[in-house]
């Protein structure tokens, strides 16, 4: 007798889950690459808790970090999950990780867009708050100024772009894993739609 979850059989349904859970994994630690970067290149130097602007740079990229580090982990709990799917435990762990990933992953991903509207609309006057020129449009490297500020404009909506799409597709894979742990706890129906689910399941395959 062939097992099946959700149409697909036990096998195949542990491959789709280990393939969701290592592109999380990966998703997860660029997006924190990205975070890093962005901090150390560009936000290191408009970190000004008394300017609203500057401020909410800082609060969205440590959002980006933490939205990282639950992303990994989400992605690390439907790899294990994979290997041990009669662990209900497991499965409320990845079911919690994933639902968390998810809102995070999206709520970072409105924090980019504000980000990036909000410098378009400042012309990046936050950017450019440590250097004592007084003019944005005057980008030239002079001594006052602690970087090079031709290149710290587009690097940090480079760095924010890229940033964003990551946080989209983790939040794509994030609802593809709730999904999957949902045919797995036998919750109700996903979408209204009557799902197979086998209660024993065989033991992880050596």
């Amino acid at each position: 007798m062939c097992l099946r979850l959700g149409g697909l059989s036990v096998d195949d349904f542990r491959k789709v889950l280990m393939k969701t859970g290592l592109v999380l994994v990966v998703l997860g630690h660029v997006s924190f690459i990205i975070a890093a970067v962005l901090h150390g290149t560009v936000l290191r130097y408009v970190a000004a808790p008394r300017d609203a602007v500057a401020l909410q740079y800082c609060v969205v990229n440590i959002l980006s970090v933490t939205s990282a580090i639950v992303v990994i982990t989400s992605g690390i709990a439907a790899i294990v999950l994979s290997r041990y799917l009669p662990s209900t435990p497991l499965r409320w762990t990845m079911f919690s990780s994933s639902v968390a990933c998810a809102l995070l992953s999206l709520i970072c991903a409105l924090g980019l867009l504000a980000s990036i509207a909000v410098t378009f609309a400042t012309q990046g006057r936050a950017l450019l708050a440590a250097c004592t020129f007084g003019s944005p449009e005057l980008l030239a490297l002079t001594p006052d100024c602690p970087f090079d500020p031709t290149r710290i404009y587009s690097s940090s909506l480079c760095l924010w772009g890229i940033s964003l799409v990551f946080c989209v597709a983790e939040s794509v894979f994030a609802v593809r894993c709730i999904q999957l742990a949902h045919q797995l706890l036998e919750l109700r129906p996903w979408w209204g739609k009557s799902s197979h689910h086998m209660r024993s399941l065989p033991p992880p395959s050596l």
